[in-house]
């Protein structure tokens, strides 16, 4: 116990000490008071006063360095609270499932045992408190990392970003995006095949379903609500086509992104599909998705969720009406002054698009 204080792994009278620390982050992020950790990875000090990566919480765990030109320092920031390193924050339909995967490759990523935990949402699982979204985690690897698309909708769920920046104003974000009228039409089927709406095409736009769906594909205005609390400098925004066509090369923009390692990702096979959810029941799909099942799914594994997948494998899909080209013409017009305004904020040209 003594040495592990003196190495400064425990808090000493409930505070850490604040010396400077070895920590890196996005290229160019602004040197605001971070934790002394890389990610959640508490740090030991060195024989010149600095800080170096010692474990994460209470476990010694070895993990990669960074080279020394990626090596920021930043001064200690709070640790009494708990917060991930990184969010994936959308968008829906667009890629996140897959982001996730590739993620989940690497030796020093820990994301969230559940997809979309949808803690820092009030009207979701904010109650679950803070001990239920620990558990989430696997608190031995060096970076945390979670992934919920609806963060990205503050139409409905508002305050999103600034419960985040309450508690983790340095964390880096992940944003995909998929062409708007695309990712809009895949919503709307992915909405009637879990039952959440049955509104025909003729009637979508001038209901409260369309036009949600309309504020999910305005990606400029979503993370303009985050811009209000976080530099631009700590997002990445991703292409979908390029996900598609070059999986590896958007795996390296994420690793240098978080100053990880690179890796050869390994295939994913597509998950997440419509005709594999028009097949599992409305009932059950919103039964996996309420409050009591979250409590409790730490206790139910992943192959026993796949199996259950398996088991309405060859069930007939309840497939959602096809969207004619006026519709999506109008849509069109709806989102082409928010497509400029998100090709700003990312830089991107998104040339594939039609819109």
């Amino acid at each position: 116990l003594r040495y592990a204080r003196s190495l400064f792994i425990l808090p000493i009278v409930g505070s850490v000490p604040t010396v400077p620390v070895l920590a890196w982050g996005p290229p160019g992020m602004r040197p605001e008071s971070v934790r002394p950790t890389l990610g959640n990875t508490p740090m030991t000090t060195s024989k010149t006063g600095q800080v170096i990566v010692a474990s994460r919480h209470s476990s010694i765990a070895a993990c990669s360095s960074p080279s020394p030109s990626n090596r920021q320092v930043f001064p200690a920031r709070r640790t009494d609270v708990f917060a991930p390193d990184f969010f994936v924050i959308g968008a829906m339909k667009a890629g996140t499932t897959t982001i996730c995967s590739y993620l989940a490759q690497f030796d020093q990523i820990g994301m969230s045992r559940i997809k979309e935990t949808d803690y820092f949402i009030a009207e979701k699982n904010h109650v679950l408190g803070e001990a239920w979204y620990q558990r989430q985690f696997d608190l031995g690897r060096p970076l945390l990392g979670e992934a919920s698309p609806n963060y990205t909708k503050y139409d409905i769920f508002p305050g999103v970003p600034e419960r985040i920046a309450n508690v983790a104003p340095d964390a880096m974000f992940l944003f995909i995006a998929r062409d708007p009228v695309a990712r809009f039409a895949s919503h709307y089927r992915h909405s009637w095949t879990f039952g959440h709406m049955r509104v025909e095409p003729a009637g979508l736009l001038t209901s409260d379903n369309g036009r949600h769906m309309i504020e999910c594909s305005r990606y400029g205005a979503q993370i303009d609500q985050y811009l209000a609390h976080f530099d631009s400098r700590q997002f990445l925004f991703l292409d979908f086509d390029e996900l598609c066509a070059a999986p590896q090369i958007v795996a390296d923009q994420v690793a240098d992104f978080l100053r990880i390692d690179r890796r050869t990702m390994q295939p994913e096979l597509p998950a997440n599909t419509a005709d594999e959810v028009a097949r599992i029941p409305s009932a059950l799909k919103r039964i996996a998705r309420s409050s009591l099942v979250r409590r409790c799914d730490h206790f139910i594994p992943k192959s026993t969720r796949n199996l259950v997948r398996k088991a309405y494998s060859l069930r007939k899909p309840d497939l959602a009406p096809e969207l004619n080209r006026e519709l999506l013409d109008k849509v069109t017009d709806l989102l082409r002054t928010d497509a400029r305004r998100f090709r700003e904020i990312s830089g991107r040209e998104f040339s594939q698009w039609c819109v």
